[in-house]
C-alpha cells in the first residue's frame, strides 16, 4: 500500500462523486483524475462500491471530529444552539453527506434511491438530542421526538434550498445562521444556564460513541453492505473525540 494514495483517492471520489454522481462516476475516472494507474485502485478498494462506502465513513468521522473541536473551543458550546450551529455547518461543507443526509439520488445513486429525505440513522437523531436534553441543553418539557424532528426539518430545509457555505452572498448565509441560533435558543433551550461543562461533556460522549459506531468492529467492509458505515482498514480511521483541554 503506498503512503497517501489511499487518501489521494478518497479525495478525488469525492470531487468527482458530488460533480457527477454515483453512477456516473467510473473507477478508470478516479484514477484519471489521481493520476495513477486503475489497477491501484484496485489495490486499495475491492470496488467502487467500498471506495464509497470507505469515503462515507471517513467523511463523517471528519465531520464529528469538526463538530467536536468547535464546541470545544466555542464559549458558548455548551448550549444547544452552538452544537447545532457548529453541526449544521459542518455537514453543509461536505456535499456528500448532504446527498446522504438528503438521500438525494441523483448523487449516491442506488444507495439512497427509494428512501425519503432525513437523517441516514434517524435513531441516532433521537438519541442525541435525549444526551442533549439530559445534559440540560435542551427543556425538560419537549418531548425529544418532536425536537429531533424539528431540528431535522431545519437542516433539510437549509441543504435543499443550497444554503451551503459559498452559494451565495456571505451576508446572507451568516444571517441565516444568526436567526437559526436566536430561535432555537429562545424556543428550545431552558431559561436557567446548563452547566458550561455539560454540555461540552455530552458531545464528547457522543462523538466517541457515535465515532466507534461509524468506524465499526474489525469485519472487512466487503463483507457488509455497501454505504452502511461498516468497519474497514485502520487507515480510514480518523479521530473521533473531542480533545481534552
Amino acid at each position: 500500500m503506498v503512503a497517501g494514495r489511499r487518501e489521494l483517492l478518497l479525495e478525488v471520489a469525492a470531487d468527482l462523486i458530488a460533480r457527477h454522481g454515483f453512477a456516473k462516476t467510473a473507477v478508470a475516472d478516479v484514477a484519471e483524475a489521481a493520476g495513477i494507474a486503475k489497477g491501484s485502485v484496485y489495490r486499495e478498494f475491492a470496488s467502487k462500491d467500498e471506495l464509497l462506502a470507505a469515503l462515507l465513513r471517513t467523511r463523517s468521522l471528519r465531520l464529528i471530529e469538526r463538530v467536536c473541536e468547535a464546541v470545544e473551543a466555542d464559549p458558548d458550546g455548551s448550549r444547544l444552539s452552538a452544537v447545532y450551529r457548529h453541526g449544521l455547518r459542518a455537514l453543509l461543507d461536505d456535499p456528500l453527506l448532504c446527498a446522504l443526509y438528503t438521500r438525494d439520488s441523483r448523487v449516491l445513486g442506488a444507495l439512497v434511491r427509494g428512501h425519503g429525505p432525513g437523517s441516514p440513522h434517524p435513531d441516532w437523531a433521537g438519541e442525541i438530542v435525549l444526551a442533549l436534553r439530559d445534559a440540560g441543553l435542551i427543556r425538560s418539557d419537549l418531548p425529544t421526538d418532536a425536537v429531533a424532528h424539528v431540528l431535522g426539518v431545519i437542516t433539510t430545509g437549509m441543504i435543499t434550498i443550497g444554503g451551503t457555505a459559498g452559494t451565495g452572498p456571505a451576508p446572507a448565509v451568516e444571517g441565516t445562521f444568526r436567526v437559526l441560533t436566536e430561535l432555537i435558543a429562545g424556543g428550545l433551550e431552558p431559561v436557567a444556564p446548563a452547566d458550561p461543562g455539560s454540555g461540552r461533556r455530552a458531545v464528547r460522549a457522543l462523538a466517541d460513541r457515535f465515532g466507534a459506531r461509524i468506524a465499526g468492529s474489525d469485519q472487512p467492509e466487503r463483507e457488509q453492505p455497501p454505504g452502511r458505515h461498516t468497519a474497514g482498514p485502520a487507515v480510514d480511521r480518523a479521530p473521533t473525540t473531542c480533545r481534552r483541554p
